[in-house]
């Protein structure tokens, strides 16, 4: 399970409602992100992969979505140290792989 709803409820002070429609902000811009970052790896662009990651970072991140949080925080760090872009690139796909679960999540409720 990749949403802590409990946790996000209590720690971000917010309805169900309004979180629920918070997810589906997220899932539509990180669905864009994730689009932006094949352009990005094919082309080796290592600071707009750091940004792409760094907003992914942050949006999971006040959701309280850890595991893509943790993952684009790798991806972050990837880019900054210019790491080989075959690990950029797995570490993208494990990425969607949560995302794929947090969107699963959203749509069984």
């Amino acid at each position: 399970m990749q949403i802590d709803r409990a946790r996000a409820l209590q720690e971000l002070g917010i309805s169900e409602k309004l979180f629920n429609e918070l997810l589906e902000i997220f899932i539509e811009q990180t669905e864009s992100a994730l689009k932006i970052f094949e352009e990005t790896v094919y082309n080796k662009d290592y600071e707009e992969i750091r940004k792409n990651a760094h907003f992914i970072k942050g949006s999971a991140g006040n959701l309280r979505i850890d595991g893509i949080q943790g993952m684009a925080k790798e991806i972050e760090r990837g880019a900054i140290e210019q790491q080989d872009i075959i690990v950029i690139k797995n570490n993208i796909g494990k990425l969607r792989v949560f995302f794929e679960e947090v969107k699963k999540e959203v749509s069984d409720g």
